[in-house]
């Protein structure tokens, strides 16, 4: 099978990586996986003969597969800071505690990181998805550019920055300190990655480009 047809049979068989990427329903449903982990923890604290924090891994792992990378980060973090406290109040469960959070957290990191590079991948053939549809039209288009924008290397978004400011690649090559050739390697990975094919279409998106 071609890594095309893989990546289409793919897409029909998951819900999206970083689907809610820049759309209106992110901010509800990282607030609805938030819930769920201070959820977890409540009754994780509330009940210090048993350990449920494990739970903590479902709205976990179904947050950092769906969202941005700022929303993604967070979620992570208010993770590790639940187990923290945890431990803090539970010195009986303390070694239970941190069995399951340092692999929980660890397991995050990775899917996160999957994630990413598999939205890179299925890029090209997010059409149609029933998510998707079920958010609206629009998303499709901004959730795609979203996670287009994670895939950038750090070096690829400091020249995207500066060529969507207009600076000549000769320019980008001064300040960044490199040369001009590789300013346009950049360039087109840059291009290439996000789909567009112009300096023009990459100054219009450059606000995206700044929240990466």
């Amino acid at each position: 099978m071609s890594p095309a047809n893989q990546a289409r049979r793919t897409h029909r068989l998951l819900v999206n990586p970083c689907a809610l990427g820049g759309a209106p329903t992110e901010p509800l449903v990282g607030g609805f996986c938030t819930l769920l982990l201070l959820a977890v923890f409540a009754v994780e604290v509330a009940t210090p003969s048993a350990v449920v924090a494990s739970f903590a891994l479902v709205p976990l792992l179904a947050g950092i597969w769906v969202l941005s990378r700022r929303f993604a980060t967070l979620l992570i973090g208010l993770t590790g800071l639940l187990f923290a406290v945890a431990i803090l109040v539970e010195p009986a469960n303390r070694l239970t505690l941190l069995l399951v959070g340092i692999p929980t957290l660890a397991t995050a990191v990775v899917v996160r990181i999957y994630a990413v590079s598999l939205a890179t991948l299925l890029r090209p053939y997010v059409r149609h998805n029933t998510l998707h549809q079920s958010f609206g039209p629009a998303l499709d288009e901004v959730a795609g550019l979203s996670y287009a924008v994670e895939s950038l290397t750090r070096r690829e978004m400091e020249v995207a920055r500066l060529a969507a400011k207009a600076y000549s690649a000769s320019e980008i090559a001064g300040q960044l300190h490199i040369g001009e050739r590789t300013v346009e390697s950049h360039l087109a990975s840059t291009y290439s990655k996000l789909g567009i094919n112009s300096r023009s279409e990459l100054i219009r998106i450059a606000s995206k480009l700044d929240a990466g």
